[in-house]
């Protein structure tokens, strides 16, 4: 999907100019993250590909989810590091951090030691989340049905 520049600048404030999932201020370069992810195909998105088949949604495993109500504003680090994960996946993945940086990382165990590092059990909150942004749609369901 390709956005114009006025749709562009409206998806960059949709959370007041901030990233959706991390809160920071978007700098020069933000994305535009898919909030439930349209999973490319690398080989289908390929240029050869489009101009095969026509499509610039060729190649996604979920083409009805690329339309601009899906979309997110989100810095480079946050889009780069949900790559295609659904977002309580991705959610569970942060949660875990620690935990992989203990058991991969040497220095990491040295620091903790040392009281230079200190795990918290926090659950991820997305900026997005404690504005009170998106509903999911399997959310707005549930939601709809106890309002019933």
């Amino acid at each position: 999907m390709t956005l114009s520049k006025k749709d562009r600048e409206l998806l960059r404030m949709k959370f007041g100019g901030k990233c959706a999932y991390c809160g920071c201020e978007l700098a020069k370069g933000w994305h535009a993250d898919h909030l439930q992810p349209v999973e490319r195909e690398w080989w289908k998105a390929k240029s050869w590909w489009r101009k095969s088949y026509g499509t610039e949604q060729a190649g996604l495993t979920y083409p009805e989810r690329d339309v601009l109500e899906n979309l997110m504003p989100a810095c480079r680090a946050c889009n780069l590091d949900k790559h295609a994960s659904s977002l309580e996946s991705w959610r569970r993945q942060l949660e875990d951090r620690v935990n992989v940086c203990r058991r991969n990382y040497s220095a990491f165990r040295h620091a903790e030691r040392f009281g230079l590092v200190k795990q918290v059990e926090n659950r991820v909150i997305f900026w997005f989340e404690k504005c009170g942004g998106v509903t999911l749609p399997a959310e707005r369901a549930a939601q709809e049905q106890e309002g019933k």
